[in-house]
């Protein structure tokens, strides 16, 4: 509390300092007024403020005129390179290049972040050299602000949280296992049956379904575990053990027939997938690329 009172004085001083510049170079509060497009009241009640401030008068004033006193002059001298390089700043923030530059980090997880979202990112590369990418893959929900990530790509339920998220896209999951598993140690007919059956486990130990029109967790085991997608899909087509896992990943082994989907009835239809951001707005040069093209490639492939 404190500090943002000393930021708050300091900003405020600064704006003072300021309006005491133009009010000088004008030698005039209304002109100053004029030029700053505020009232003349506003300028006399800064002034005012910083006099009381340095225990001093600023300006001599009459009612043809204004004219600085000693410690005036001496504050005119002395903000000039100040302001300058304030101003400076401004104009270079305000004319910066709209072209995406510096450090952007990207927080992803499996197969969606590797088909979809590394294309993206690899374009963005090749568009804009002065453009340094992090990929990071990670199936935990990572802190944006502590770990420096501009944006996350999270899936399914969002944890309540001070970011903001829009949703990019949706997904598919299916239950699956080979024939040659099926044909050992039979199917399952319903969710609760799972929990005769070797299911190869990923990050949860519980399976989400649609029972009488509700979603409800179903806690699964097995003898293998792991937070790697693709393992978990190469002990599947092992014939080791059922598997839950998203259509990127077991679309062309259903297809083929090396896999079998089963269950599809309680499977969850539409699992949403986010982009996570610190900001309801598109708030960075990066970020506002990178969502765009997104949405322009996710809008392709529809």
């Amino acid at each position: 509390m404190v500090t943002e009172c000393f930021h708050m004085e300091t900003i405020k001083v600064i704006s003072a300092i300021s309006v005491f510049e133009k009010v000088a170079k004008n030698k005039s509060f209304s002109a100053a007024a004029t030029e700053l497009g505020v009232s003349k009241a506003y300028v006399s009640k800064l002034i005012t403020g910083l006099e009381d401030e340095f225990g001093e008068r600023l300006f001599i004033r009459s009612t043809r005129k204004v004219k600085l006193t000693f410690l005036g002059e001496d504050l005119f001298e002395k903000c000039q390179a100040p302001l300058d390089a304030l101003n400076s700043i401004r104009e270079g923030l305000l004319n910066r290049s709209p072209s995406p530059k510096g450090m952007f980090k990207v927080s992803v997880a499996g197969a969606f972040g590797e088909e979809y979202l590394a294309p993206i990112l690899f374009e963005m590369a090749k568009l804009y050299p002065d453009l340094k990418i992090d990929i990071s893959f990670s199936t935990r929900n990572v802190d944006l602000l502590d770990e420096n990530v501009d944006v996350a790509i999270r899936v399914g339920e969002l944890q309540d949280s001070n970011l903001y998220a829009r949703k990019i896209s949706s997904r598919r999951e299916y239950i699956c296992a080979s024939k040659k598993f099926f044909k050992a140690n039979g199917e399952p007919k319903s969710p609760r049956e799972l929990a005769e059956f070797n299911c190869l486990v990923g990050v949860g130990d519980s399976w989400s379904f649609n029972i009488k029109k509700k979603v409800q967790r179903v806690k699964v085991s097995g003898n293998l575990r792991s937070d790697n997608g693709r393992v978990l899909l190469k002990a599947a087509l092992d014939h080791i053990g059922l598997v839950k896992l998203p259509d990127v990943y077991v679309k062309e082994y259903l297809d083929n027939g090396q896999l079998i989907s089963i269950l599809d009835q309680y499977v969850v239809k539409e699992i949403p997938i986010w982009a996570v951001t610190h900001s309801k707005k598109k708030s960075s040069t990066n970020l506002k690329h990178f969502l765009d093209l997104l949405e322009n490639h996710l809008d392709k492939e529809k």
